[in-house]
């Protein structure tokens, strides 16, 4: 992790110890979420502890824009306190079976204070005709297992979100999997 990121890091850390009324010196390494969680379990309630810090894993759910509900599949990484980078992969639902799959790249910010996840679009990994990229709005439950919010995008509206190991079905394409050593999207 970099200077700056590592510092940012260590920020978040003390502020969520603040709240909580603890005081402490964080360093963290790679495995920040790891780290974090293994130090500083004990001290803070699962619910603080997991606010502040970004969500990560595999959501799965839907999202609502010009074609009609879509299958969504993010995969999202923490690359900083409070930066996070994700793959966005829609595909066809029972309920919209003619929607094509598609993916492309996001980045951007958590806000551990109010639980708010902005993600932009970064470019496209595989593109279906007639699709653009869009961004994502929202909150992050207190437990990080749910995101919902508005899709920000021509004829967009709303997204929800669940976090879950399973892969998607139908399963991403390989160019659309985050981590091709495992199961992500």
């Amino acid at each position: 992790m970099g200077a700056i990121a590592h510092g940012a890091a260590q920020r978040t850390a003390r502020r969520a110890l603040a709240v909580t009324g603890f005081v402490a010196a964080i360093f963290i390494t790679n495995g920040a979420r790891r780290f974090l969680t293994a130090c500083l379990g004990a001290l803070l309630p699962a619910a603080a502890l997991g606010a502040a810090l970004p969500p990560t894993g595999l959501y799965q759910g839907h999202y609502i824009c010009a074609q009609g509900e879509t299958g969504l599949a993010l995969s999202i990484a923490a690359t900083g306190a409070t930066r996070v980078t994700a793959r966005f992969y829609f595909h066809a639902i029972r309920a919209n079976p003619s929607v094509p799959q598609g993916c492309f790249a996001m980045a951007g910010r958590y806000d551990p204070a109010t639980r708010h996840l902005t993600l932009a679009p970064e470019g496209w990994v595989v593109r279906p005709y007639g699709f653009v990229q869009v961004g994502l709005s929202g909150t992050v439950s207190a437990d990080t297992t749910r995101i919902a919010g508005l899709v920000i995008g021509p004829g967009c509206t709303s997204f929800s979100l669940q976090q879950r190991n399973a892969i998607p079905v139908p399963p991403a394409p390989s160019p659309c999997r985050m981590d091709r050593r495992g199961p992500t999207v």
